[in-house]
This record gives C-alpha cells, structure tokens and sequence, in this order.
C-alpha cells in the first residue's frame, strides 16, 4: 500500500514539474509569467502531499486501533483464568489442614506468582509497541533486592550484594526485564558453585559474574539480536539486544568488560535519570 502511494505521489509531482517545463519552454512565458507558475504549481503539489500522507496515516491509525483492540481483548482473556486460579487457591488454602496439601498449594501458590509476573511482562511488551510507558520513581537498591531473592530460589548460584541507597526516574517494568536478562546471563555462564557480584557505586550498578567470559573479538557483536557467543547454552540469544534497546531508550549508560575464562562485568550508569541520592 505504502508503495503504491508513494509511486502515485512521485507520478503527479512529475507530471507537475513536466507541465510547468512544457508552459514555460513551448508558451515562452517571460520571467515573471515563470515565477507565477511556479508558484501557482506548489500548492498543487502541497496538496497532493497531504491528501496522500492523510490516506497512508489513515491506514496506520486504523491498524493501530485494530491491533489495540486484539491486544486488549487478548490480555483480558489471558487474565481472567489468573484471576481465578488466584482467587480459588487462597480459598482452598484456608480449608487445608495436612501439611503435606499445604505445601503443595504454596508451590501452585508459587508458580501462579511467576505466571503473573509473565503476563505482566507480556502485556508490557505489548503495550510499549503503541504507547508511551510511564516512568516512575524507583528505590534501584531495594528492586535488584527483589529481583536477587526471585532467582535465589532457582537455588543455582550465590549472590554478594553490596548496595547503596540510589533512587532514579525510569520504566520500571523495563529495568526490571534488563536487570533480569542480565542476572539470567551471569547465572547461565557461570558455574553453579560461583558467586554473582551486585554491587551500586555512587550512580552505576554492577553486575560480575566469574563465568566463561567473552573474546575481544565478540564483544562487539554481543548486542545483536539472536547472536549467542556459545552454542553451547540454551537460550534464543535475544537478552542483551532488548537491554541495549532499553538503555538507549531510557539514556542508561551501558559497558561491558570481559574477559575469557576469568568473568563478565556489566555496568549500568544511571547519571542521567537519578532523582535523589
């Protein structure tokens, strides 16, 4: 559609600028008659202009709203069974005795958590192709707190936490995606008796972990979508790809030092969007 409309937009300035070449050659307007033309032909093409981008962004709001629609009408459906579940757990839970059945509605209890926290994370991927996503003010110490206690319970590797107080403006939802993705790595390149570093030094949050590292060579092409410095790992290699694209968006400085077989070091600088330290 877009190159239809774009290939009738470039025929009728042609043809415009055609004619007015035709009147002034074959008619032999004078200088002024020349000047009159030409200006008697640019609201002709301006008009063009806007009845064309008019009708190409008629098309992109109308899908706009559609795909709005589907995603809201989708995330409602979505949410509905959690609802439930939610609600009957909590009910059941209180008319439970044995501690063995007790146990076991915490651990659905549990992973009903997690499914929330998915769906959250959908609805938010979703959203941010169409809106733009608030920023808030957030507690950074007390979030990569929360997000350190969620992968402790994968009972893999032991985290070192050294952080101080620092409060910032940013999308919450996204930073927590990031600083996931970038836990996620280290746990995944690391072996499972190491320990993850987290630390916040003044606006810059570090995460080191003591895991196979990268070759200088690979360093650069890390950030490309679906690129995977080994094979060897599972995984669709789109992680540090969707924490570049957050920290550009949000002006969060990112650097990343490796090295083979000794470890990666991943800093976030956080100067630009700090609101109190």
């Amino acid at each position: 559609m877009k190159f239809w409309l774009s290939l009738i937009f470039t025929f009728i300035v042609t043809l415009l600028f055609e004619l007015h070449h035709i009147f002034f050659l074959n008619l032999k307007f004078i200088q002024n008659d020349y000047e009159l033309a030409f200006l008697l032909l640019i609201p002709a093409i301006l008009f063009s202009a806007y009845v064309f981008t008019t009708i190409a962004l008629e098309s992109k709001e109308s899908q706009d709203k559609l795909l709005e629609h589907l995603i809201r009408e989708s995330l409602h459906e979505i949410n509905l069974p959690i609802s439930t579940i939610e609600a009957n757990i909590k009910m059941l839970k209180k008319s439970l005795e044995s501690e063995k059945d007790i146990k076991r509605a915490t651990r659905i209890e549990e992973a009903l958590d997690r499914l929330k926290r998915l769906y959250n994370l959908l609805a938010y991927n979703l959203k941010r192709e169409i809106y733009e996503i608030d920023k808030e003010e957030i507690e950074l110490d007390k979030l990569v707190n929360n997000r350190v206690e969620f992968f402790k319970e994968l009972n893999r590797n032991s985290f070192e936490l050294d952080l101080a107080t620092l409060k910032i403006k940013a999308d919450k939802i996204g930073l927590e995606q990031t600083i996931d993705n970038i836990i996620e790595n280290a746990m995944k390149y690391s072996k499972k008796d190491t320990t993850i570093k987290i630390t916040i030094d003044g606006t810059k949050l570090i995460i080191q972990d003591s895991g196979i590292g990268i070759e200088d060579s690979e360093l650069s092409l890390i950030y490309q979508r679906y690129y995977q410095s080994d094979n060897n790992f599972t995984g669709e290699g789109i992680g540090l790809s969707i924490v570049k694209r957050y920290c550009d968006k949000e002006g969060i400085g990112l650097k990343i030092e490796s090295k083979k077989g000794i470890g990666t070091k991943v800093i976030l600088d956080f100067k630009r969007v700090v609101t109190a330290t």
